[in-house]
């Protein structure tokens, strides 16, 4: 195995195969996916070879909204720190370029949701467990608790 970290944009069939593989869902329409890649504000990928087999990307409004997405790892490759890894990656942009008067927001799928915990994240309505935002202070992480 060759896993590799970086910011190279996959192509639509590589996007939607790990859409399928990760179980996030099916394809989505290749000239959405090129929009959509070209206009994330920053993108992990990760690959072994060829193949992509993680992705996470940042959308934002360069000011005062940023928004998580996509954070897919291929089911053969979950429990390796991976997603682990690609939010770090995120965590360092968010860092460098959102401050504390931003707001950082994520739709959690459950049961992936406790990986955001580790990574600033907390539940807007941790009843609810939907919809999740980044404290941008020092506060220490949350540890993981199935509510």
């Amino acid at each position: 195995m060759d896993i590799q970290y970086t910011n190279k944009l996959p192509d639509p069939e590589q996007y939607n195969s790990l859409r399928i593989r990760s179980g996030m869902g099916g394809h989505k329409d290749e000239q959405r996916v090129i929009k959509a890649m070209e206009g994330s504000s920053f993108v992990c990928t990760v690959w072994d070879g060829e193949t992509l087999i993680g992705i996470g990307r940042v959308i934002d409004d360069g000011g005062i909204c940023y928004s998580v997405n996509d954070i897919m790892v291929d089911k053969a490759y979950q429990r390796r720190g991976i997603g682990d890894k690609i939010m770090s990656e995120i965590d360092k942009y968010l860092d460098t370029h959102a401050d504390t008067e931003c707001f950082v927001t994520l739709i959690a799928k459950i049961p992936a949701d406790h990986i955001y915990l580790k990574h600033k994240f907390e539940y807007i309505d941790p009843e609810k467990r939907y919809g999740m935002i980044r404290h941008q202070d020092d506060r220490p992480d949350k540890q993981y608790s199935p509510i």
